[in-house]
């Protein structure tokens, strides 16, 4: 099964990237308190700016590889309000020149990022000559590994599309059934793409009841991860936000409190550290916690297009 690129940074099956360390001890950074709003999350801009400027400023470690990542780091830079920086810019010339095969019938996945982002970025989703969202609309791959399922349902709803029965409910399988591997990542990722789901309101509890639970077997202090491996910045990115707009009162706290684990774990160059310490590892925990901080966004909310409810059919 194809799992779109962004996601290898996990996982227990291995297959995370592998190089040196990098070098140098780097403090952690001071996280000023931010005003939430009645409880909510907060917006911790200054932090995100900082860490785009990392972004911008260590890009080959972004740029010299696969499209997904790239992706990952335009969306941090959309959410930091840095779009003027020059990496901006070379991400999306790289999508004309690698989208097209990076989206492709087996990675449909990788369509919808690619599509997420453009509507984000406030970019049509035709672009380079290429129809990323037709490859979502009309080539949907149900068998796909749950990851890429969740973005399918993301860029549906950004577009405005009801989502297919049939990719609802192998999304809703996935939840209620007991994975073959614990992958909190994408658990959280599933509570944000189902939490804009109109109507199928029992399939729907039961998928977020499930999820919950499964989030909370994994939950280690204020953050995630994956078990007895300690909370992690890649995993808390994307649960934190996951958990604030599907569940109930008790994980909507749990989501800030975790937001404010994460804001801790920033580095004094603006980086941030996850799941893998390498260069490529660095700059990819450090554009997955960026839309957190502003607000708990995630792949539905940054910039332009935001997801709206969407029916199944």
């Amino acid at each position: 099964m194809s799992v779109e690129v962004t996601t290898k940074r996990r996982r227990v099956l291995g297959s995370l990237v592998a190089a040196a360390v990098a070098a140098g001890t780097v403090g952690v950074m001071a996280a000023p308190a931010q005003a939430a709003q009645a409880g909510g999350p907060a917006d911790y801009a200054a932090q995100a700016q900082k860490a785009a400027g990392y972004i911008n400023e260590h890009s080959a470690d972004l740029t010299k590889g696969n499209l997904g990542p790239e992706l990952d780091g335009a969306l941090a830079l959309i959410s930091a309000g840095k779009t003027d920086a020059a990496t901006f810019t070379t991400i999306k010339n790289d999508i004309k020149a690698k989208g097209s095969s990076y989206c492709t019938p087996k990675n449909v996945g990788g369509c919808a990022k690619v599509t997420i982002t453009l509507l984000a970025a406030g970019e049509p989703t035709t672009y380079g000559g290429f129809d990323y969202a037709k490859q979502v609309t009309s080539a949907s791959q149900f068998a796909e590994y749950p990851t890429n399922q969740a973005l399918d349902m993301i860029a549906l709803e950004r577009l405005g599309k009801p989502i297919p029965q049939k990719l609802f409910d192998s999304a809703t399988a996935y939840a209620k059934n007991k994975p073959q591997w614990a992958d909190p990542d994408t658990d959280g990722l599933m509570l944000t793409a189902l939490s804009h789901v109109k109507g199928s309101d029992a399939d729907r509890s039961k998928a977020v009841a499930s999820l919950e639970g499964r989030l909370d077997a994994v939950k280690q202090g204020d953050g995630w991860g994956l078990p007895g491996k300690g909370a992690n910045v890649n995993t808390t990115a994307w649960v934190a936000p996951g958990l604030y707009r599907a569940g109930d009162a008790g994980h909507k706290d749990q989501a800030v409190k975790g937001q404010a684990w994460l804001v801790g774990q920033q580095k004094s160059d603006g980086s941030f550290r996850g799941s893998v310490t390498t260069p490529a590892g660095i700059m990819m925990a450090t554009t997955q916690a960026v839309p957190a901080l502003r607000g708990l966004q995630s792949y539905d909310n940054v910039g332009a297009h935001q997801a709206q409810e969407e029916p199944v059919d």
